[in-house]
């Protein structure tokens, strides 16, 4: 069944941006209809290939490769802050990811952002274009994101994303 991207106001009248399984565009267009929600865009998501289960020894690759990522949990605490701010003030992800994009010094996390717009031009989630960099994104960062999503409050939890992940630095700085 293919997937379709949509932006939608929930009942409530904030935003929500999201991916829903359908037969055709017109039968996502009915289900979120019926959800009560007032749509705002909907348009079908690209097909591709996104990772399943992890095997252990995928894991600790992955460890490996977070090491070598260069993006500081600091640039990650930014990031997080950043992209809350700018996705309450009205932004789309979009938006924020390439303006986001456009100012980060770090050049690494500078291309995880690009490759993360791309994705979610594509039609991805943002969650699903997180999960494609499990180095920078683990897999509670990115399920946070996708609860957020689906629920509306994407800007309430990168906020306590960015909290949680202040308290984890402020940790490691005293133990070290």
């Amino acid at each position: 069944m293919p997937n379709f991207a949509y932006i939608v106001k929930d009942a409530k009248g904030a935003r929500v941006e999201g991916v829903i399984k359908a037969d055709t565009l017109d039968m996502a267009v009915d289900k979120l209809s019926k959800e009560g929600s007032t749509i705002i865009s909907v348009k079908a998501a690209a097909e591709g290939a996104f990772r399943g289960k992890l095997s252990l020894f995928d894991k600790v690759m992955l460890t490996i490769y977070k090491i070598r990522t260069g993006v500081t949990l600091r640039v990650l605490v930014f990031f997080t802050r950043q992209l809350s701010t700018m996705f309450s003030a009205g932004l789309t992800i979009e938006k924020a990811i390439t303006d986001l994009e456009k100012e980060e010094k770090n050049k690494k996390f500078a291309k995880v952002l690009r490759k993360i717009g791309d994705d979610i031009r594509k039609g991805y989630s943002l969650s699903e274009a997180m999960e494609q960099h499990p180095g920078v994104f683990n897999p509670l960062y990115v399920a946070l994101v996708q609860a957020g999503e689906a629920s509306g409050t994407l800007h309430t939890v990168l906020d306590e994303l960015s909290d949680y992940l202040e308290k984890i630095e402020d940790t490691k700085r005293k133990v070290t």
